[in-house]
């Protein structure tokens, strides 16, 4: 009699924990950089890039990114089809900003340099940082293909 006893209690035990639910509840909102390795899909001279906020008297804030990169020659993408198309700007692994700057574009033989900016600056999101670094995720497009390269550690501050 205790056998059964025993027996009707672990499976009673297998059944209630084989037979439970879980619910996978997505939080709407932002979007997290992956963390586990930077991607470089496309060759990249990474030149000078920056990111602040104009504090200038007379102006509304803004925030404003700037920089120049020079794509290079890759196996998997042709250099002269491949355009940069947008920049995401993250920070502490959470995606601020979505933006496809204005961009000149210099081509040379072996390389493409851009030259990107905000023209008139994006407005403020209340997660920005200005004590700390950000990370650009570039954006590049050939044909209906996307190629993406990161980089972290991107200069951030404050123009007063």
């Amino acid at each position: 009699m205790k056998k059964n006893k025993i027996v009707y209690f672990l499976f009673t035990i297998l059944l209630i924990s084989s037979c439970s639910t879980t619910k996978v509840v997505k939080i709407p909102g932002t979007k997290k950089l992956e963390k586990k390795k930077l991607v470089h899909e496309v060759n990249l001279n990474i030149e000078k890039n920056i990111g602040w906020i104009n504090l200038m008297p007379g102006t509304e804030p803004k925030f404003q990114i700037s920089g120049s990169i020079s794509l290079l020659k890759g196996n998997n993408y042709n250099l002269k089809t491949t355009n940069l198309k947008y920049i995401k700007v993250f920070q502490s692994g959470k995606e601020l900003y979505f933006v496809k700057p204005k961009i000149r574009v210099e081509e040379k033989k072996d390389f493409k340099k851009y030259l990107y900016s905000t023209i008139s600056g994006l407005s403020l999101v209340k997660d920005l940082n200005p004590n700390k670094k950000l990370e650009f995720e570039f954006i590049f497009k050939d044909g209906g293909k996307e190629y993406i390269y990161q980089i972290k550690n991107v200069e951030f501050q404050e123009v007063h």
